[in-house]
């Protein structure tokens, strides 16, 4: 059994932090500020997903690599679909049989 000096001895390590007002205007437009955030990550996200089931892996991984700067990361089954689009479009430019000119054109690898 622990006395109590010992648990406010604890506790005095813990930083105080600043005292916000669950009223107040500022904590109104923190949470506002937040909550749009949180809706730019899901509708990039959205976007994403979209654009993989219209067959569009660049665009998925355009909306893809957005979600990951604004929230710092890809959680796991996104990372997994970034890996299937960054695949998929390595796969369009790469060139068929009978067809290398167009496919180095459309690379950018071929000169003039």
């Amino acid at each position: 059994m622990t006395s109590l000096s010992h648990r406010l001895a604890s506790t005095a390590a813990v930083p105080d932090l600043p005292h916000e007002s669950l009223d107040g205007r500022g904590w109104d437009e923190r949470v506002a500020r937040e909550v749009r955030h949180q809706q730019l990550i899901e509708a990039s996200f959205d976007r994403a997903e979209a654009y993989v089931r219209l067959g569009d892996p660049e665009r998925a991984l355009e909306w893809l690599d957005r979600a990951a700067a604004l929230s710092g990361g890809l959680p796991p089954a996104y990372r997994a679909l970034h890996a299937r689009c960054a695949r998929a479009g390595a796969c369009r430019l790469r060139p068929t049989s009978g067809d290398w000119k167009h496919g180095l054109a459309r690379s950018g690898e071929a000169a003039g």
